[in-house]
């Protein structure tokens, strides 16, 4: 008789649990969605802005600890599609503030809101002119000989190429996390922007590059339930607020996109998603040729298992096309977002960043 009582002890208990859920829930739901809908405030690690080109600024990010790491941290993050602050989301939440917690200098660079007007910026210019100059002001500013380059994405293309360009760079430790290099292994986005596929040349031609509203379009379309997906995930976490406010945030900077040069973006498209020629050697840039045997910095390269937009052969194929023997290649659980800004990056990736990093400042 005493097992029958148990069980429906057990299963009122339960039902009397899941009611107080259901009520937490709703609670929760109206403070944060009815009451108090404003999105949390994200950004909000101290910076100052050191140098600037028009619309883009490189901010600095002070270390918040008295022993400081020799090696500035420079990350260069991808050129429109949206906003880098996914970078520095939420205390707690955020690599930047991760890094500058562990005695990191950390610089970021920001492209600003792409619009038309920046239809004629490329490689030339990007590679060129801007990393280059960006790096002599962290030098100056840092009073430092040498760097760590951190490429995330578009970014990860933009500093392969300047260190395919500059194999004397002052660039001591090379990061690549999340960068498509083997452009053949593109994934879903290869076969959208194939040669018969995708109106490059038109899209430039008419919008000056790739609007707002058409990148929200083409990223919304890669995983369609992704928002269904979300609001589930909101739905049974609604009873902890702190998933709340982390949903918020993200879900302002997923919706937050911006659009992309119209030169930069022919390049991406022609040369390197249709004919690959970054990884073969035949890129060039105000006609160097980009080698990226030119790389011989200690190399960590960082894929994300389950990315559906760099998948991790693209991104592996940086390993094999460097000089460098000191390399490492991590494939780690996750999303091409969420690998180094989800809700496990701070207990997987960052520290495995703090830990190499730290056994190549030496």
């Amino acid at each position: 008789m005493a097992a029958p009582m148990t069980q429906a002890y057990d299963m009122t208990r339960a039902v009397q649990d899941e009611a107080l859920k259901q009520a937490q829930r709703w609670q929760n739901w109206v403070d944060s969605f009815v009451l108090n809908p404003a999105d949390p405030p994200m950004g909000m690690t101290p910076k100052d802005v050191v140098w600037k080109r028009g619309k883009i600024q490189l901010y600095r990010f002070h270390a918040q600890t008295a022993s400081l790491n020799p090696i500035p941290y420079f990350i260069v993050p991808w050129l429109g599609i949206s906003r880098p602050y996914v970078l520095d989301m939420l205390p707690g939440h955020s690599m930047i503030e991760f890094l500058v917690q562990h005695g990191y200098d950390v610089y970021m660079l920001d492209w600003g809101v792409i619009a038309e007007e920046d239809k004629n910026l490329g490689c030339a210019e990007i590679v060129g002119t801007i990393i280059p100059r960006a790096i002599d002001r962290i030098l100056e500013t840092s009073n430092a000989s040498q760097i760590t380059l951190n490429g995330l994405c578009l970014g990860g293309v933009v500093t392969a190429s300047y260190l395919g360009l500059n194999p004397e760079a002052p660039v001591k430790n090379v990061v690549s996390i999340v960068t498509p290099i083997d452009f053949a292994q593109g994934g879903l986005f290869k076969t959208w922007l194939g040669r018969d596929a995708f109106p490059v040349a038109l899209m430039v031609e008419r919008f000056g590059g790739v609007p707002p509203s058409l990148m929200t379009t083409g990223f919304k379309m890669l995983r369609p339930t992704n928002d269904v997906a979300a609001l589930s995930g909101l739905w049974f976490n609604m009873d902890r607020k702190e998933y709340i406010t982390v949903y918020k945030a993200m879900s302002h900077w997923a919706n937050d996109f911006v659009g992309m040069p119209g030169r930069f973006f022919q390049e991406l498209v022609t040369e390197l998603y249709n004919n690959n020629k970054l990884i073969k050697g035949e890129f060039t840039i105000r006609g160097r040729r980009v080698d990226l045997r030119n790389i011989r910095q200690p190399l960590l390269v960082v894929a994300a298992s389950q990315d559906n937009i760099v998948p991790p052969l693209a991104a592996k194929g940086l390993m094999d096309a460097v000089s460098s023997r000191d390399k490492e290649y991590l494939e780690m659980r996750g999303g091409h977002i969420s690998v180094f800004s989800g809700r496990q990056a701070n207990k997987v990736l960052w520290p495995k960043l703090d830990e190499w990093l730290t056994q190549h400042s030496v």
